[in-house]
């Protein structure tokens, strides 16, 4: 069975931009106090490491949490899609023999049409 789906399909990154956001934040932070280590404030070790490692350490471990739930909410999607589709093969074979069955009794109830017919099952009843 061919997979036709992204682990980053449209409906999955719209689900991760509650995730996606807090990344782009601390991309831009990096970015912002990056040049602020080399410039007017100097190279601290304990402090420019400290600094870089409280925006960097989040964003690594906020990157792995957003693809783990990317494969966790695309696995789900397939689920559901394999789920959904054995229910619609199941459910025309039960409509098939519901209809035979009502079918089925039907030719065998004989309802009479005429007035003699009716008279003439009264009297054998």
């Amino acid at each position: 069975m061919e997979q036709d789906r992204t682990i980053f399909d449209k409906d999955t990154f719209l689900d991760l931009t509650v995730n996606m956001i807090p990344l782009f934040i601390l991309a831009f932070f990096f970015v912002l106090f990056l040049p602020m280590v080399y410039g007017p404030f100097g190279w601290d070790g304990t402090y420019s490491l400290l600094q870089i490692g409280l925006i960097l350490v989040p964003f690594g471990l906020l990157a792995i949490l957003t693809y783990f739930s990317a494969v966790a909410i695309e696995g789900d999607a397939n689920e559901t899609e394999a789920r959904e589709a054995a229910e619609e093969a199941a459910e025309p074979e039960t409509e098939v023999d519901a209809d035979d069955s009502a079918t089925d009794e039907a030719d065998t109830v004989e309802t009479p049409t005429t007035s003699e017919e009716t008279d003439a099952a009264d009297d054998e009843a």
